[in-house]
């Protein structure tokens, strides 16, 4: 048996520093080597926010990191501050829609318009008081992203959806529970532990996970469920001393010929499946794609072309399928030390 370790949760981590943002609070330490990328530029982004010249407009590279963008985009728009920011990122941020979020904001009477095209970033958001903290969004129309919501609850908008997407009741709880005790700690990754899973479904041995144990608030945990119908099997050890997941393929498991998967709620977790799928001659039924487009990548074209087109998710499909892989270093923005800890135990195995 081989242990990892697994990052933060990035999803956890950068609500909670919007959290401790709205309500004035100290921001959470991102130092050490289990931080994404992503967690480290939401952070020095907010830092620049509290130390800014107001007199001039502050303008923040966001990179790739479509959280930033969406949670800055909501969060710049409410400061009761005279301020201007321009926020930007790279070619692909600039070809990821943002619309849906935007005109939500405006609704409230936020100051926002679009410096290029459109629909998407750049943005000139100018800080204002919002008039409104309610909104209704219908669902008439599949919401390109979960993150348009969460970012308005973040700084107290209440919003009436009825999207039922796991990451917006990530958000609500994590809401509640820091109103309540105004803290908060951040859980080992369950999306980056996808690629674990895959590993095991395509190379066996035994993979223990350090510290990750059932989440209340990851909707990602869905996949110890999809991949026990791949043939691994998830075991939880809390022991004194030993705690986390442990990873081992079922015994005597019969590779099924078909493989249905919804991944409206779930879109992270589809370059893992969808490589196990293909390399296990497993014929996959992927359902909620809609999103996939959106992403750091078109996920649907970088999984199927087998390049990562500097997408984390896909990059560490490949190396977890022991496949070529063009860009390593995108990874980074998750999952810092993942080729390490693969590195590690392949040398382990030989």
């Amino acid at each position: 048996m081989q242990s990892v370790s697994l990052p933060i949760s990035k999803s956890i981590a950068n609500r909670l520093l919007i959290l401790q943002s709205v309500h004035g609070d100290p921001l959470m330490r991102v130092s050490g080597l289990f931080v994404p990328d992503d967690v480290r530029l939401l952070h020095d982004a907010l830092q620049a926010i509290h130390g800014m010249d107001r007199l001039s407009p502050l303008t923040l590279d966001l990179h790739n990191c479509g959280t930033a963008m969406r949670f800055l985009t909501a969060y710049c728009a409410q400061l009761d501050i005279p301020a201007t920011f321009i926020l930007d990122g790279d070619e692909r941020m600039r070809q990821r829609p943002v619309a849906q979020e935007v005109d939500a904001l405006r609704q409230l009477g936020a100051d926002i318009i679009y410096i290029g095209k459109e629909g998407f970033p750049p943005l000139r958001v100018r800080a204002r008081r919002l008039d409104k903290k309610t909104l209704s969004m219908g669902t008439d129309a599949p919401l390109l992203s979960s993150q348009f919501v969460s970012a308005l609850l973040l700084i107290g908008v209440d919003v009436q959806t009825d999207d039922t997407s796991p990451y917006i009741a990530m958000t609500r709880r994590m809401i509640q529970s820091y109103e309540e005790c105004r803290g908060g700690s951040v859980e080992p990754d369950w999306s980056s532990a996808a690629f674990w899973y895959e590993y095991v479904a395509l190379r066996g041995g035994e993979i223990f996970l350090r510290d990750l144990q059932p989440s209340a608030l990851q909707g990602d945990r869905c996949v110890a469920d999809i991949f026990a119908r791949l043939g691994v099997r998830t075991q939880y050890i809390s022991e004194p001393g030993r705690k986390g997941t442990l990873l081992s393929r079922i015994p005597a498991f019969v590779r099924p010929v078909a493989c249905a998967v919804d991944f409206s709620s779930c879109p992270d977790l589809y370059p893992a499946v969808a490589i196990t799928c293909e390399m296990a001659g497993i014929t996959l039924r992927a359902e909620g794609t809609e999103r996939l487009p959106y992403k750091e990548s078109d996920r649907l074209l970088s999984v199927r072309e087998h390049r990562t087109h500097h997408d984390h998710r896909v990059a560490m499909a490949l190396l977890a399928a022991g496949l070529p892989c063009d860009d390593v270093s995108c990874i980074a923005k998750s999952y810092p030390h993942f080729a390490d800890e693969l590195r590690r135990i392949e040398n382990d195995r030989k």
